[in-house]
């Protein structure tokens, strides 16, 4: 019994010898990088009206019949003051308008107007852009043809016929 004794306390002193030699791992001396990337602000809202009141939109649609033909984007934007903003319109996959806006207090609404051809029906999209291209937030709604009509050859789209309706508001 004595001799297993010893070699059991061998093999105890023995690996935390061996264990001791090794190598330790590497330590790491350089600091991860972190990018932190400064949000641009928010769209706190952004909807399709048929009017705006008291600076704000009368309603808010997804579909207009091509009995109307204006349309009002509408958004509220926070926390940008000092950024240009853009509504983009869009129809078929074309650029039909760019409609930029100064914004100029922490919270800005701000709106533009489409003036519609009764024959481009379909989906339309108006995206908002900040000045570097970063798209903020996308809408769409739908210009359907109203009950009993029958649409007109469309007349060729064309960049332009939006701007803003009217000065913007900064309450």
């Amino acid at each position: 019994m004595g001799r297993a004794y010893l070699a059991l306390f061998g093999l105890a002193v023995v690996l935390p010898l061996q264990a001791a030699t090794q190598p330790a791992p590497p330590t790491q001396t350089t600091t991860p990088k972190v990018v932190v990337r400064k949000q641009p602000g928010q769209v706190t809202q952004a909807v399709f009206t048929t009017g705006i009141k008291d600076h704000e939109p009368t309603n808010n649609i997804n579909t207009l019949t091509n009995s109307h033909r204006h349309i009002y984007f509408f958004t509220d934007l926070r926390h940008m003051a000092g950024q240009t903003i853009i509504h983009r319109w869009e129809y078929n996959g074309k650029v039909m308008a760019d409609v930029k806006f100064n914004v100029s207090g922490p919270r800005w609404r701000v709106y533009s107007r489409k003036t519609l051809d009764p024959a481009w029906l379909g989906e339309w999209q108006v995206s908002v852009i900040d000045a570097s291209g970063v798209t903020l937030g996308v809408s769409t709604f739908e210009y359907a043809a109203a009950a009993g009509t029958r649409p007109a050859p469309a007349a060729r789209p064309g960049p332009g016929a939006a701007a803003p309706a009217a000065p913007p508001s900064h309450q």
